[in-house]
């Protein structure tokens, strides 16, 4: 019998033990090689000089220096007794509050700071010691955030612990560390702060400093009393849990002001844009709180994107206080530009406010955000229109409109409603150029506000708000009143998008940083990203350029193309101008720091002349270049009052050559024009006895206004008055009145002539005979008989005439059963086509406008000419009311013959409406045109 072999029991357990000490033998191997690596690489460094510092720094686009960052520019040394006890315990307090039991490392904070940022999030707790931050000010001049840095910077702390005594390590973190405004011990901080040594120091003195050393630019009393005075709380707070002091001490200290000395006059040069390199700097190499002062310790090398004969220019410029309105209460104006290249956002010059005193100041060229006014209308409404298919033909109608709202209807105004009223149907471009509130607004609601609010998202506006009891998705968003603002910074990058053909670049300052031996910490990586068709860019720019060449921003124009928006909040609390050219972009803001009027400003008329001058500038080397023009562009003739293809019917004052997407042009000829005989001597509607009329060509709005505020071209529109001259008197001895007009279609292709007539009371057997001839005088025989009508009608049709012809009608009634004629109307002509110019004065069209400058009050009256082929002579009437007679009693200008369309009306008071009306008259014939439409003109009361 064979023997069976012992099965062999596998212990799981064993093998499980096994390799999990197999494991961590490979992690301590691993990590013990790590930390040999990290010694072995270890920085050179003086145990015995710890804190010395080398400078950083910083250089232009031309590689050429201009200017060091470093600590001994405003450091000075205290020996420990020379720090008072309250300035140690207060920083202990808020820093590291085992500093005492620790040997450099503290594991136990270490452990906390890990749950912490894995429960609360990366960055909430800090596990650094104060010996580790004083070495990583001191000693570790790469201040990447790395393991190995990690380890290399506790050996380091073990050994500074060793070496030196508790005191001397808080008095040499207390020498080095920065405080803000160029203070980089706690000497200077103190005498910056509160013009006292540090040894005087109060308590919430002492305390105010250690809370700001965590984030100066956020937490420096001058910067920001509220936070400085929070950050102040917390750390007499941590100083009662520590038994420093007292909770009736800390109250007690709470409760007492700051008193500051007053940042001083210091030579801070291009100390904005330095800031912004600094923050550039941090976020790119990932520096937080102390780790900042990296910056300013370990001999680094920043290339920045600075053009230095710009920011010069731009520096120059922001001393002279002409260019800026005049101090309120005290306050300055306040003022911030941005220069950049939009190809490669490279931003050249910045300044972040008028008379920047100290380091790392409130930067309002990329802090602050204001209300940008219509200077957002190419960003959130009309580029993102024109990439959805309108253009800058597009007719919109400038008129007031009512708008619901959570607390009831709105009504969006003009900016100049008062001294230029509303003009009615519009193009995008004239309401781009004239800054026009209404038109924005309604394309807003056409193309969607989701649609305006993403497109200026996309553009890099990161400040909008879309959800909220407060929020950016209304119509408001058209005129930039929005919930934050923009910053200038932003602004400058959105409009660089329309100069670099659709192509969106963030804004940079630095190209490149080097540590001290020239190795490449950062270096610039440009990410490119295609917001809106070149086509859209072009179109875009191309309407810009109205705005400067002949609209709102007249004081920025250069010698070479210019395109651009102003920009101005209500109450003039904000002003803006963006501006570009084919090569730089160049954003310019205005205000008081704290919203409040500034006084009768406009973005073009203050930031437009600081604009041009820096702009000139920062041009004097570059060639004259033109907007490139994309392929996909086309200019065609449209009709201005519609945005289609001139009709046959539409004047020709009103054909305009208009640039288009080529993937968007009008196929549809215009629609709203159309013809009415109105009576020849008046111009108004046809009574029963007018003895002539002409045939006028009149405006159809699409949707008729209503109101008070008659639009500019309301005055093209068909006359809305029967004729004051051939009103209703008796009949005739015949009694019976015809009247007569072709009807064509909208492309002025003959339909039929239509006549009418009136008649007094006939027999029923009456009929009506219809005489046509082609010469006057109609001759009522068989060869003119064109129709027979029954009684009861009194019109018809005449379907059988030929376009472009002259005709003249004649309507009898007879009775069929004498055969006597009873009745003979008047004879009418009537031209089947559109009519010629007749030989006569027309009415003129008047338009007008105010100004005042100065104590000078004067309207300019322009007119249309009554003639083209005569010379007559203008009359002018004025009056304080509406609807005034055309009198010698109401005449100006009595002593002048008037030949020209222009008269300037002068010896006016302000705040007064003035009626305004012209006729024209023949010398010769005495022959007298139709009055003029009446215009108001508004002087409005001056400031």
């Amino acid at each position: 019998m064979t023997r069976r072999k012992p099965r062999v029991r596998v212990k799981y357990s064993r093998i499980l033990v096994l390799a999990s000490l197999l494991v961590s033998f490979i992690i301590v191997g691993a990590t013990l090689g790590f930390v040999v690596g990290a010694v072995r690489n270890m920085p050179k460094y003086d145990i015995e000089n710890i804190t010395g510092a080398l400078s950083s720094f910083v250089y232009d686009n031309e590689d050429q220096e201009i200017t060091k960052i470093r600590t001994e520019k405003n450091r000075v040394e205290l020996e420990p007794n020379a720090v008072p006890k309250i300035m140690k315990q207060a920083l202990v307090a808020i820093e590291d509050q085992r500093f005492y039991e620790h040997h450099g490392f503290d594991p136990i904070r270490f452990m906390g700071a890990v749950v912490a940022n894995i429960t609360e999030g990366y960055g909430s707790e800090g596990g650094s010691t104060l010996t580790q931050q004083l070495v990583k000010i001191a000693v570790l001049e790469n201040s990447e955030k790395k393991m190995r840095r990690k380890i290399q910077e506790v050996l380091i702390a073990f050994q500074v612990e060793s070496k030196y005594s508790k005191e001397q390590i808080l008095t040499m973190y207390l020498n080095n560390v920065y405080y803000g405004h160029g203070a980089w011990s706690v000497q200077t901080a103190s005498q910056i702060y509160f013009g006292k040594v540090a040894q005087d120091l109060e308590l919430e003195e002492a305390a105010m400093l250690a809370g700001v050393i965590n984030a100066p630019n956020r937490y420096s009393p001058y910067l920001n009393m509220e936070k400085a005075k929070q950050r102040q709380a917390i750390v007499l707070n941590e100083m009662v849990k520590m038994n420093y002091i007292s909770k009736e001490t800390a109250n007690e200290a709470k409760s007492k002001p700051l008193n500051l000395i007053g940042l001083k006059s210091q030579n801070f040069e291009y100390q904005s844009f330095i800031d912004f390199v600094i923050e550039e700097a941090s976020e790119k190499l990932e520096l937080e709180g102390s780790d900042i002062s990296a910056l300013y310790t370990a001999g680094f090398k920043i290339y920045t994107t600075m053009d230095k004969k710009t920011q010069d220019a731009a520096e120059k410029a922001y001393e002279n206080d002409d260019f800026f309105p005049p101090d309120k209460n005290d306050k300055p104006v306040q003022s911030a530009m941005v220069v950049l290249d939009p190809h490669t956002g490279e931003v050249t010059a910045l300044i972040g406010g008028r008379d920047q005193q100290g380091e790392r100041q409130f930067n309002r060229a990329v802090n602050a955000t204001r209300q940008p006014g219509s200077a957002i209308k190419p960003i959130a409404v009309y580029a993102p229109a024109l990439e959805k298919g309108y253009g800058p033909a597009t007719v919109l109608d400038d008129y007031p409109q009512e708008y619901p709202t959570s607390s009831g209807t709105k009504v969006f105004v003009n900016y100049d409603e008062k001294t230029r009223g509303y003009r009615g149907l519009i193009s995008m471009r004239t309401a781009v150029q004239w800054s026009v509130n209404t038109v924005a607004v309604k394309m807003l609601e056409k193309i969607g506000i989701t649609e305006g609010f993403n497109f200026a998202q996309k553009l890099g506006i990161s400040t909008l708000v879309d959800s909220g009891k407060v929020n950016d998705m209304g119509l408001s968003l058209a005129l930039g009143g929005l919930s934050q603002g923009v910053s200038p910074l932003e602004m400058a990058a959105a409009y660089g998008t329309f100069a670099n053909q659709g192509i969106y670049i963030k804004p940079h300052v630095i190209r490149k940083i080097e540590d001290e031996q020239g190795n490449v910490l950062y270096e610039h990586k440009t990410k490119k990203t295609v917001v809106m068709s070149p086509q859209t860019a072009y179109l875009m720019t191309d309407m810009l350029r109205s705005v400067v060449e002949s609209g709102t921003a007249g004081k920025a124009r250069m010698n070479r193309p210019v395109a651009g928006k102003t920009g101005t909040t209500s109450f003039d609390v904000d002003a803006w101008f963006s501006g570009y050219t084919a090569n730089l972009v160049g954003v310019v803001w205005m205000g008081f720091d704290k919203e409040e009027a500034m006084s009768g400003v406009y973005g073009g008329t203050v930031c437009g002349p600081i604009w041009k001058e820096v702009m000139t500038v920062a041009h004097s080397d570059i060639p004259v270049t033109n907007f490139p023009e994309p392929d996909g562009i086309v200019s065609i003739e449209v009709d201005y009052k519609s945005g289609l293809l001139p009709s046959p019917l539409t004047p020709p004052e009103f054909v305009v050559t208009e640039k288009f997407n080529s993937a968007y042009v009008p196929t549809e000829s215009s629609n709203v024009w159309f013809q009415l005989p109105v009576c020849a001597d008046t111009g108004q509607l046809l009574t029963d006895f007018c003895p002539s009329s002409i045939t006028g060509t009149f405006l159809q709005r699409p949707v008729p206004w209503s109101g008070d505020n008659i639009p500019l071209d309301a005055e093209l529109e068909p006359p809305q008055e029967y004729c004051s001259i051939h009103g209703r008197v008796p009949f005739s001895s015949s009694g019976m009145r015809l009247q007569g007009y072709p009807v064509l279609t909208h492309q002025s292709e003959l339909n039929t002539v239509q006549l009418n007539w009136t008649h007094p009371s006939l027999s029923a057997e009456t009929v009506f005979q219809v005489y046509r001839s082609s010469f006057p005088n109609v001759a009522k025989n068989e060869a003119n008989l064109i129709a027979e009508i029954e009684i009861g009608k009194s019109k018809w049709q005449d379907n059988s005439v030929e376009e472009n012809t002259r005709y003249y009608y004649v309507i009898t009634a007879k009775d069929p059963q004498t055969e006597v004629t009873d009745l003979n109307s008047n004879e009418i002509s009537i031209y089947t086509g559109i009519s010629p110019q007749e030989d006569r004065l027309n009415a003129p069209r008047l338009n007008g406008s105010a100004y005042i400058n100065g104590h000078s009050v004067t309207v300019n009256l322009i007119w249309t000419e009554a003639s083209n082929t005569k010379i007559p002579v203008y009359y002018i009437f004025r009056s304080e009311n509406p609807d005034f007679e055309l009198s010698p009693a109401n005449q100006i200008a009595l002593q002048n013959t008037i030949l020209g369309t222009t008269w300037t009306d002068t010896g006016l008071s302000t705040d007064k409406n003035y009626y305004y009306r012209i006729i024209a008259i023949d010398p010769e014939t005495k022959e007298q045109s139709p009055p003029s439409n009446q215009i108001k003109v508004y002087l409005p009361k001056k400031e």
